[in-house]
């Protein structure tokens, strides 16, 4: 399958069916502006996520550029298991429960799972939630707002994509090409 046509399939599932941004319960401009804003960045750091995974083919997901890193697998499912510790600390919904094995459909499916976990805390949360700045969810970090969670997630899921790029290198593999699509915000 062509990588276009990868990436619009994916997409299409980008966002969970029924799943609107527009709240009328959310009356700070801002934090409104910012959960709308985030929420369609998330859903394109969905589909390029598992674009990225799905360019490794199945036998190749045990595979490490350096002994000492995570498989390409592992990879997946670290991204995936810290979008569900910083999503936990808001105590709405249930986060999904990590694979026994870091196979492709095993990662494709917990991987998606902690993505619309994320989206599903940030539609049913509260704005003063958002807004909040003492969140544990770490014993040895300070506490963080609720934009800073969300943030958090955000970033550290860039962060590991991208070592994922030189996975797909190592194997010959052309990764997909990222977008970005300003939200006009």
């Amino acid at each position: 399958m062509k990588r276009r046509n990868v990436l619009k399939s994916l997409a299409a599932s980008a966002v969970p069916a029924g799943a609107a941004a527009a709240d009328t319960q959310w009356s700070n401009p801002f934090a409104k502006s910012w959960r709308d804003s985030f929420l369609s960045h998330w859903a394109d750091t969905k589909t390029y996520t598992l674009a990225m995974m799905e360019a490794m083919p199945d036998d190749g997901f045990a595979s490490k550029p350096d002994p000492a890193q995570r498989g390409f697998g592992e990879q997946f499912i670290h991204i995936a298991r810290a979008n569900n510790a910083y999503m936990t600390a808001f105590g709405i919904g249930k986060a999904p429960t990590p694979p026994e094995a870091s196979t492709k459909q095993a990662c494709r499916q917990f991987l998606t799972a902690s993505f619309d976990y994320v989206t599903e805390v940030l539609h049913k949360m509260e704005e003063k939630q958002l807004l909040r700045g003492d969140y544990k969810f770490s014993p040895r970090l300070p506490p963080h707002s609720g934009t800073d969670l969300f943030m958090r997630a955000y970033m550290h899921t860039a962060h590991h994509r991208g070592q994922a790029v030189v996975y797909l290198r190592v194997k010959g593999i052309v990764p997909p090409t990222w977008k970005f699509e300003p939200t006009g915000a």
